[in-house]
């Protein structure tokens, strides 16, 4: 239901959504507040001089009661109720644990899906909106195995590694979570929309700081990269190109004393140069999922059994190897007819032994 909370006092949340609102006050400024005032609801009315007394310079006061005389409080807080949103706030039991400890929290979050799937182990993963298809396939297995085992997995929307881990966990049954830079009737990109409403539909959720009608202006990214990092017990970057916006989001995970964890990649390639840093300066390597697992003291996952391969698919397996070979080097080094060879790579796929990582390219699993 639009607006709801869990524990917040119903009358009190329409003025925290107009606060929200008033551009010159941060998580800081609004905590000075709240420990000043009984209510937000007196920091509405209060003067000047009352809020220069709760430790706001003189401008930001001044721009506040400013802000409060020209808004409708009422008409701010219906557009919420209209959009089918809901709030929590940071002074709800409800409000995610982990981001409350880091040094900035967000006093609000808007939200559409499930707030309870943020009170699950949660597993930060980013990276390049250039991903390649090395950095699409590591992120896919690494994180299909990770939400089946039970992660919530925490990403921000955006094109490349972003969007892949979205899907991925999605894909295979996990949870999601997708934290926006824009208020959240703003879905940027929005080419990203119909996934936005999937997460939602399959118990995952949407979240943002920012209130209705905030466009995902450039700034607004590092604020969404901190909640991003808060909300989760480690960040793995799976490709990032230095100066990526995801190495903006390790360093608050940092900052907050959570683990950082890297996918190393080729020496020669730009996309890998920020992962490959990230481990020089002491973030764990990732492999496998495991890797992820042991260092967060989480259980192995459970290794199902393949079907063994027939007798046929077994030949066309040992030509396979962990490098993508394209089809035409396999009819090459097999010496099957195309169809022939075409049939038997679809089957070892759908049994989970070889994957098809696109431009007729193949490669061996496990």
């Amino acid at each position: 239901m639009g607006g709801e909370t869990k524990n917040s006092q119903a009358s009190e949340l329409p003025y925290w959504v107009g606060l929200s609102r008033c551009a010159k006050l941060g998580p800081t400024r609004f905590a000075l507040l709240r420990a000043k005032f009984k209510s937000l609801g007196e920091v509405w009315s209060a003067g000047i001089s009352q809020l220069k007394q709760a430790g706001l310079e003189e401008k930001v006061a001044e721009a506040l009661r400013r802000h409060c005389q020209q808004t409708d409080i009422a008409t701010s807080w219906q557009e919420v109720v209209k959009l089918g949103l809901s709030v929590v706030t940071i002074a709800d039991k409800t409000y995610p644990q982990l981001l409350r400890q880091i040094f900035d929290p967000p006093p609000l979050l808007f939200y559409r899906g499930n707030l309870a799937s943020l009170a699950k182990a949660c597993l930060s993963v980013v990276g390049t909106r250039q991903a390649t298809s090395y950095g699409t396939r590591v992120t896919t297995e690494l994180v299909s195995a990770l939400a089946r085992g039970g992660l919530t997995i925490v990403s921000g929307l955006a094109y490349g590694i972003d969007t892949v881990a979205h899907r991925a966990a999605l894909n295979s049954g996990g949870l999601t979570a997708a934290v926006l830079a824009s208020g959240l009737d703003k879905i940027y990109p929005v080419a990203n929309q119909q996934l936005i409403e999937e997460m939602i539909n399959k118990q995952g959720i949407a979240l943002s700081e920012f209130p209705p009608q905030t466009p995902p202006l450039k700034q607004n990214f590092p604020f969404r990269n901190r909640i991003i990092a808060g909300l989760s017990r480690a960040t793995l970057v799976t490709e990032a190109a230095p100066g990526s916006g995801s190495l903006i989001t390790a360093r608050s995970a940092l900052e907050a004393n959570r683990e950082v964890f890297a996918v190393p990649g080729s020496v020669f390639s730009q996309h890998s140069q920020g992962t490959n840093e990230l481990i020089k300066l002491g973030a764990h390597l990732v492999t496998t999922p495991e890797d992820v697992l042991s260092v967060l003291g989480l259980a192995a996952l459970p290794q199902a059994p393949l079907p063994p391969p027939a007798p046929e698919q077994t030949k066309v397996l040992q030509y396979l190897t962990k490098e993508p070979q394209h089809l035409d080097e396999l009819i090459r080094t097999s010496g099957l007819k195309v169809s022939e060879l075409t049939a038997h790579l679809s089957l070892l796929e759908l049994q989970g032994y070889i994957r098809n990582v696109g431009g007729q390219q193949y490669v061996r699993l496990g």
